[in-house]
């Protein structure tokens, strides 16, 4: 393989497991991505990212997920609608019929501003509903279809029980709080990777799919890192090969491959300095991974799910072990030894801030001034002290 900096370079990704990609910023980690979505060993290749799920409010959680069909399904098999002859499509807002034809089904107008963007506003005749006064007509269980998609996915998952399955899997990723018409526009990247993963979680049959992340958990929350995780997992255990981007040491340790590129960015980089487990990635020499990593696998604090390496800290493997070499650090006239801090701060100048006096100008209320001239000035009712 050949692109960029990677030059000849030769690489195996194991089927049916986790892998991740480690290395210093430009060492070619994107690159290699991008070379593996070529391979002809997958019957699918999906690329899962934080970009938009749509542009347009057109586009939400129910379009995406496949949920909106469903719930135009269960609209149409009511008795009201059999009366009136109302299929399916009446109750979808991209086609005409039943939608609003002022913002054509999207519930917002756009706004043109002179000198600024253009931006949306709700709809002056539906309010944000999309459909006409007919279509809203018609009700499933005491609710109509505007009010459906105003629902949230967990108050959805006890109203629609037709929709559970792709209900379980959006709260399985953290998703119970979004409204099922939510447009795409006022969904978080976060929000957006996840949508996607829950839509690939209901598909039957992943195997032999290559899933491609770059990055996933950049900008995430610790918690939602660990729901992204599950559902990575979920994907690897059902037989599908899962490969990630990734600096985070918690997602990195939690690989069952890793392959470690580097050792240094442009040109010193594009070569693979370890390709292993992630025991052998931390015992491997000459990779700026793997002193974070043993770390993070020596010595991890009590109750802190992230690790932070110490520079100050050195380690040794003994037997196939990892052993902590003990360092004394002197520290102005105190010596410390170092018995497994995680961080360990040089001690730099400190600089005091002083305050500076500056010439006080004659108070009419004093009895002691002291001039701009730096002179003292007494006056006749005696010295006080200011």
């Amino acid at each position: 393989m050949t692109r960029n900096n990677l030059r000849d370079l030769e690489v195996d990704v194991p089927l049916g497991v986790f892998t991740a990609i480690t290395g210093v910023p430009g060492s070619g980690k994107t690159t290699l991505l991008d070379a593996l979505a070529a391979t002809d060993e997958a019957d699918r290749v999906v690329r899962v990212n934080q970009q938009p799920i749509g542009h347009t409010p057109r586009s939400n959680l129910a379009t995406y997920t496949g949920l909106f069909d469903i719930v135009r399904k269960l609209f149409a098999a009511t008795d009201e609608a059999g009366r009136r002859g109302y299929d399916a499509g009446r109750f979808s807002f991209n086609v005409q019929g039943g939608r609003c034809e002022t913002c054509k089904g999207e519930g917002y107008v756009s706004v043109e501003l002179l000198f600024l963007p253009s931006t949306y506003a709700p709809c002056p005749d539906c309010h944000g509903a999309r459909y006409n006064p007919a279509t809203l007509e018609i009700a499933y269980h005491g609710r109509t279809i505007a009010e459906v998609l105003d629902l949230t996915v967990d108050d959805a998952y006890a109203f629609l029980p037709a929709a559970r399955r792709s209900l379980r899997t959006l709260r399985d990723v953290g998703l119970g709080y979004v409204r099922l018409g939510q447009p795409a526009t006022e969904l978080s990247g976060g929000e957006a990777q996840r949508v996607k993963l829950a839509a690939e979680l209901q598909r039957t049959g992943k195997g032999r799919t290559l899933y491609l992340l770059d990055e996933p958990t950049a900008g995430l929350h610790p918690a939602d890192t660990e729901v992204l995780m599950r559902q990575l997992g979920a994907l690897a255990d059902g037989g599908a090969t899962v490969v990630v981007v990734e600096h985070d040491l918690d997602v990195i340790l939690a690989a069952d491959h890793v392959i470690d590129l580097g050792p240094g960015g442009g040109e010193e980089g594009g070569r693979i300095v370890a390709h292993s487990t992630r025991d052998e990635v931390a015992a491997a020499p000459g990779s700026r991974t793997a002193p974070y990593l043993r770390a993070h696998l020596w010595n991890p604090p009590p109750g802190c799910r992230r690790r932070i390496s110490a520079p100050s800290l050195t380690k040794k493997v003994v037997g196939g072990r990892l052993e902590p070499h003990r360092k004394e650090h002197r520290q102005g006239d105190r010596h410390a030894k170092d018995r497994g801090l995680l961080l360990h701060l040089p001690r730099r100048r400190r600089r005091v801030a002083r305050p500076v006096a500056l010439p006080l100008l004659q108070r009419r209320d004093g009895r002691r001034d002291r001039r701009a001239d730096g002179r003292v000035r007494r006056h006749a009712h005696g010295p006080r002290q200011l």
